[in-house]
Formats: structure tokens, sequence, C-alpha cells
């Protein structure tokens, strides 16, 4: 064995520049994989962590009423206990609640929540989170108690012992015990709080007011399924039982289950596993953090690519390289060594060079992790390298490598004739070199699928964010935590109003980007056709400070008075209800058992992102104002920040000013494409850097071969550019090839990422060209550096001893 190391080392040394060139682009491809992979395995992972979690499930709803179809994470609230009394496979049910936008009010210290959670007593039942102080099975089982996670408290109580220290929160009138401090919420938990209330503190009236079955409240719900259950068969049972249930909701629209389906309708019940929750972002009223499958696919296969490659290239170098090693081969073999001794050495060197590689790319990724991670714009953190997945794939990657690249170069090694080796004179030709070309051809497809696929991607964004939205939102601020203004509302924004920096300012329930999918069931008068519409709560000056335009009518005013029984739809819920004007239009709505009078219809503006349709809804003048938007003055954004801060201290509000710019807030909504476009780029870059690394060694040897043939060919007049040429012409004939074959295989892959899209751009022509043209110069420029070395070289040194 230690005769055997010797030997491995003596060679690469022998073979230096070889080695270098693969141990670089395996370093390369090795700390692209083991990033990609490393993030692929914390995305996929989300949730595992609970030791229950593989009988987990979340109930979520697929609904079709009408002109809307909708997927569902919120539940009824009596499903969980109705679920638990019918049906004996499920073990345990458990609920978690939520309120919007409130304030912590510790002493005189204020902290504000887009978020408070309620939870059931037999949460940690199901849940494996780690509770540092309390009892599990009673921290939250009597009303008016709550848990901290450890950070939260530290950041409300610093590091005094919080346990019986009360909370206050004014919106929901009432104030909570702490009872329990909860361990930090691992990163990968769809479920992100941090802090739960009792769910007995949710008054009863206001239970029961939800507890019909036709209302979806802000509600998961999670259920434990035996451990003997099957699970294929237990799906369609539960598919099936909450139809009697929902009869009863129907009966309030005068529909029966059956005239429902009829129309075409549905109202399907399903689980969905607690490992695919993360993953799987189609819910439209989900609020947890979520990933994307399609984008952990896409960058699977580029991870895959980028292995072929480097393997590729140490085949390439490895077989072009050999026919220096021939007298080595041949000695060895006339001495007595064995095919399989010599097919071992040859992997043994490999597996060294791996191994090396390896080590280069954890030293690259743990000095250039955040360097990386600016980049790319995710977070990964070290920790993530010491997960199961890793470990295992980092101990895999020499193996793999050695297998996918070293036993081929290996066999073709140990095959040499060692006659022929002895004289020195092997020579790549026939099937071997169209292999090896071929090898190279497949290089450069991946790199030119890689390319269109970039450039799409950042046209893509471009083309989205330069389409018109319907509004303006440039120069606009909000004022995300004007809820706690409450009474001192209209105060508040007069005197803001007062600056001559702002030019307008609106209350409002939703706005672009910041929309919570609230909607209602309507009815046109003498219509057997229910729809449903979404809504949004307005002022008057909704209009001039989004700048929305009025295709019809009038919007609200101060002028006509009450404006409680009118309302405006926009264009694409006109042409739903199939209205052409709004001369004595009314519509139903059901939540509200009340009739509204149509008083304008505005043109179709983007509440969402462009990745979606416009949708349909109905605006109506509330007293909601959970957003205020400021439209300021241009260049004056400093100067009214600093305002809004003085003012809100003014008013005594205690929490801090949560603020957002709108232009930046709907632009935050094409992050995760931005992100692709990102990763794809940097492994388009380390992709074209490994097949140039393999195609410098392969046209240095090719020139190493031929430097007789030069020396005469220029001897006998032979330009330097006709050497060139001879040179060049192979390699470019295969990247041509490359192109062509990579062409079709872009454009397929590009349209199906963007049927992800509502609004797309086009697949223009010039995407591909750039693509071609990048490749050709990249492939020109690299094989003319070394060609031009050899056709510049002095004939006489090639022709001395001949």
């Amino acid at each position: 064995m230690c005769q055997l190391i010797k030997i491995v080392f003596r060679n690469i040394i022998k073979n230096f520049k070889q080695s270098v060139l693969n141990i670089v682009s395996l370093t390369l491809g090795i700390a692209a994989i083991l990033y990609i992979f490393t993030y692929i395995f914390h995305q996929s992972g989300f949730d595992r962590f609970h030791t229950k979690s593989e009988r987990i499930y979340r109930c979520v709803a697929d609904v079709k009423f009408g002109n809307t179809v909708e997927k569902l994470t919120n539940s009824q609230i009596p499903l969980a206990e109705t679920a638990l009394n019918d049906l004996p496979e499920v073990e345990a049910a458990t609920r978690l609640f939520y309120d919007e936008k409130v304030n912590l009010e510790i002493e005189n210290k204020c902290f504000y929540e887009n978020i408070f959670w309620y939870a059931e007593g037999n949460f940690f039942q199901i849940f494996d989170f780690n509770l540092l102080s309390g009892d599990k099975n009673t921290v939250l089982t009597e009303p008016n108690t709550i848990i901290l996670t450890e950070n939260y408290s530290k950041q409300l109580f610093g590091i005094e012992n919080p346990i019986g220290k009360i909370i206050k929160v004014k919106e929901l009138q009432n104030s909570f015990r702490v009872t329990g401090i909860l361990e930090n919420i691992p990163a990968n938990s769809h479920l992100q709080f941090k802090f739960l209330a009792s769910f007995k503190s949710i008054p009863n009236e206001r239970l029961k007011r939800m507890s019909d079955w036709g209302n979806f409240a802000s509600l998961y719900t999670y259920l434990l399924l035996n451990e003997n259950t099957n699970i294929s068969s237990f799906k369609k049972k539960y598919n099936d039982f909450p139809n009697d249930y929902v009869n009863g909701m129907l009966k309030n629209l005068n529909l029966s289950l059956a005239q429902f389906a009829r129309d075409g309708n549905y109202f399907d019940h399903r689980l969905q596993p607690l490992n695919e929750i993360y993953l799987d972002p189609v819910f439209s009223d989900q609020i947890h953090k979520y990933g994307n499958k399609q984008h952990l696919v896409i960058l699977a296969i580029i991870a895959l690519f980028i292995l072929i490659i480097a393997c590729l290239n140490f085949i390439n170098l490895s077989t072009a390289f050999s026919s220096l090693r021939a007298k080595e081969i041949g000695i060895k073999k006339v001495i007595g060594s064995s095919k399989n001794k010599l097919i071992v050495q040859i992997l043994s060197e490999t597996f060294l060079q791996c191994s090396i590689a390896l080590i280069s790319a954890l030293v690259i990724l743990f000095f250039g992790l955040s360097v990386l991670n600016q980049f790319t714009d995710i977070d990964i953190e070290y920790q993530y390298f010491y997960n199961t997945y890793s470990i295992l794939t980092i101990l895999l990657i020499p193996v793999v490598i050695t297998a996918m690249a070293g036993i081929y170069p290996a066999i073709i090694i140990s095959k040499f004739n060692p006659v022929v080796s002895l004289k020195g004179n092997l020579l790549n030709r026939g099937a071997k070199l169209y292999m090896r070309n071929g090898l190279v051809a497949f290089q450069f497809i991946v790199f030119i699928v890689l390319v269109c696929s970039t450039i799409l991607v950042k046209k893509q964004l471009l083309f989205l964010r330069s389409q018109n939205p319907g509004f303006n939102k440039e120069n606009v601020l909000i004022v995300k935590n004007s809820r706690q203004l409450k009474d001192k509302r209209l105060i508040f924004k007069d005197e803001l109003l007062k600056s001559p920096d702002v030019l307008s300012a609106s209350y409002t329930s939703a706005l672009p980007s910041m929309f919570d999918d609230a909607s209602n069931m309507f009815q046109v008068p003498n219509s057997n056709e229910k729809v449903i519409l979404n809504r949004i709560f307005v002022d008057e000056d909704f209009e001039k400070t989004l700048k929305i335009e009025i295709a019809e009518g009038s919007f609200f005013t101060e002028e006509r008075g009450n404006e409680n029984n009118n309302a405006l739809v926009n264009r694409k819920a006109a042409e739903m209800l199939g209205w052409r004007d709004i001369q004595d239009k009314v519509i139903y709505d059901f939540n509200y058992r009340k009739q509204y009078n149509i008083i304008g219809i505005v043109e179709d503006f983007n509440i969402k992102s462009f990745k979606e349709e416009i949708l349909p809804f109905i605006i109506r003048k509330e007293a909601q104002h959970d957003y205020l938007a400021v439209r300021i003055q241009p260049q004056s954004a400093v100067s009214v920040v600093k305002l809004i801060e003085e003012k809100w201290k003014q008013f005594n509000m205690k929490s801090v000013l949560d603020y957002e710019f709108l232009d930046r807030s709907f632009d935050n909504q094409y992050k995760a494409e931005v992100r692709l476009g990102k990763m794809v780029g940097l492994f388009s870059f380390i992709s074209i850097l490994i097949a140039c690394f393999g195609l410098f060694g392969l046209v240095s040897f090719i020139a190493n071969r031929k430097v007789k043939e030069i020396g005469i060919r220029k001897v006998n007049g032979a330009k330097v550019s006709e050497i060139l040429t001879m040179l060049n012409k192979d390699f470019i004939k295969w990247v041509v090839i490359a192109f062509v074959i990579a062409a079709p295989i872009a454009y397929y892959a590009m349209n199906k990422w963007l049927e992800n899209f509502a609004y797309k751009t086009t697949l223009s022509w010039w995407i591909f060209a750039l693509a071609g043209v990048l490749a050709l110069g990249i492939a020109l420029l690299t094989v003319s550096f070394q060609s031009w070395k050899a056709a510049t070289r002095n004939p006489v040194e090639a022709l001395r001893y001949e």
C-alpha cells in the first residue's frame, strides 16, 4: 500500500500540468456541486426534525366556485374536532389560529408584530419544538397564557426571567401571562413564530361567530395519524367525510351539494404532508415562508451537468495525455504488472486528485461562503454542511467522481500494447478522437443552454419590471402599522398633509404587493350566478394617491356624503359580470348581507405581481386603516421619513414605525426569480471555466503532438494564420455542432419555465445567437492562445534532431 501511494504521488508530480488542470477543474466543479446540494438539502429538509413528521398532515382545500379557483390552507374551526371524532385513523388534531397587526405592551415599551399566534394545549403532542422552561403538557392549557422563544424573551425582558410576567395586547383587549420559554425555532421549519398564546384565550363568542362550516377562518388544522394508517386509503376517506358538513354551508346560499357540483363547482378537502408544505407555494392564503420546488429541480440539473462536465474534462485530459505515459505502462507490463494492478494504480491517482480537489473546494466554501451568499442572495450557514445528507455527499463525491471519471481512462491505459508502448508511438486516432471531440461538444451544449437560460431570466425580469401595473408605484411610502393610530388616524394624516413634500395620503386595507386575498361571495339581483370578488377597503384619497384610472363613473368623494352603500369594481370584474356600463348596477354581498350601488369602474391594476392574472375585485369605502399610503415629492424621501417618525413619536406611539416604499415592495415579489438568475449565471460561468481548462489542456497536448508537423509546414512556407486555422478548425466545428444541439433544448426548457408567468417576454432569436457567439468566442480565445504559441515557435527547435 505504501509503495502504491508513493507511485501515485510520483506520477501526479511527474504529470504536473495535467494534474493541475484536472484538480483545478474538479475543485470548481465540486465547490459548485456542494454549494447547490447543500442548499437543496436545506430547502427540501423542512420540518423533518419533528419525530412524527411522516404522520403529520395539514388540512387544506381546493375550491372552485363560479369564476374562482382557489387552493386554501385556512380551514374551518369545527374541522379538527369533527375529524378526531369521525375518523378513527386520527390520533390527534391541533389548530393554530392567528390575528394580524398587534402591539405587545410591557410596562412602557411596545412591540409591533404582524402575526399573533394561538395554539391548542396539545400542540407539543404533535410538534417537537423544544421547550426550555415550562411543562409542555400544561403551558398552553389555560386561557390568557403565552410562551416566548428564547430570543424574543430577551428582546422583551432582557436577561430577566419572564415567567409569570404580563404582556398586554390592546388590539385584543387582553393580557397574557408568560408560562414558558421555547428554544428558538429552527430555520428549517415552515412555522416561524416568536410566541404562542393559548387557543383558549380566544373569546367563546368570537369562536362561535366563526364556527360555521362556510367560514374559512385564519386557522391551520394539523392531524396526527395512527402509525398503522394506510395513507392512500385514508386520503380517499378524508376527501369525502366533510361533504355532509359542507351541505350546511351551501344551504346559506340556497344551494344543494348536487346542484353545486352540477354547475362545475367543487369543494375538495385533502391532506397535505407536513414535509411537503414548504415547497408547495400554490396556496393563495398562506402566510408562512415557502420555497420553490421548480427552482430546486433546475439547480439540481445544473449541479448534475457540472458534475458530468468535470468528469468529462478529466476523462478527456487523461485519455489525451495517456500516450505520454506509454513507455511507463509498457515497462510495467514487461516486468510483470497485471492489467488489474495498472487499473488500481490509475484509479488511485484519480481518487487522490479528487480528494485534493474536495479539500480545496471545502477551503473555498469555508472562506468564500459569505461572498457567495451575498452574490446569490441566499443564506447558507456553515451548520447546513453538518447534516447527514451533506456529510454523505462530501464523502461520496471522491468515490463517485473516481468511478465516473477514472474507470474509462484506467481501462484504456491498461490495454496499451507493451511493444507499441515502448516505442512511445501511441497516437489518438479514429473513434477515440471523435469521442474526445464529442465530450468537448457536450460541455459546450451545457454552457450554451445555461447562458440562454441566464439571459432569458434577466430578460423576463426586465419585462416584468417594465410593465405598467396600472398605478404609479414611484414615490409612495407605506406606513405598515398604521392600525395602531386608531382614533388618531385622521389627525395623523392631516398633520402629514400640512407638509409641502406630502402630495396625498390614503388609508387602505390592501395595496399592490401587500394583499391578503380577502374575498367575498356576491350575486347580481335577478341572477342565479354567484361570483367571488376580492375586496379592498379604502378612503376617498386612494385614487389620487396611487394614481389609478377611472374608466367610468367616479371615485368616492366627501361631497357625496355617506358612501357606505356604494362601491366600485375593476374592469376585470365588470367584464366577468357582463356589465358594459354602471347604470342602475347593484350587487349583493353574501358575507356582509348587504347590497351595494356601483358608482364606478376602475381600470385594471395589478394588486399582485405580473406572475399572476389580474384579479376581479370590488372597492368599498370603509374605516379600515391597515396601511397608510403617502405620496411624496420626488427626492424628498429622507425628509418625509424624518417627518413621519417625528409625528409618530408626537402621537405617543410606543412602538417603532414600520414603513416601506411601494416600489421596493412590488419589486421584491420577483426576489426568487432574481436569485435564480444570479445562481444560473454563476454556475454558467463555472461550467465554461471548467470547459476552458479542459480545452486549454487538450489544445496544448495536440499542439505538442504536432510540433514536428508544424515545423515542417513552416519550413515549407506555411503562414501563422494557416497553422492557426489547422489547429482551430476542429474545435470550432464541434462548438457549432454543440450550438445546433443546444438551441432546441434551451428553447424547450425556457418555454417550460415561462409557463409559470401570466405575463411573459418573447423568446427572441438574439438570445440563442448571443449564447452561440459567446461559446464560439470563448472557445476561440482558449484554443488560439495555445495555437498561437505553437504556430509562432521557431521550426528549428522542432526539427533540430531530425
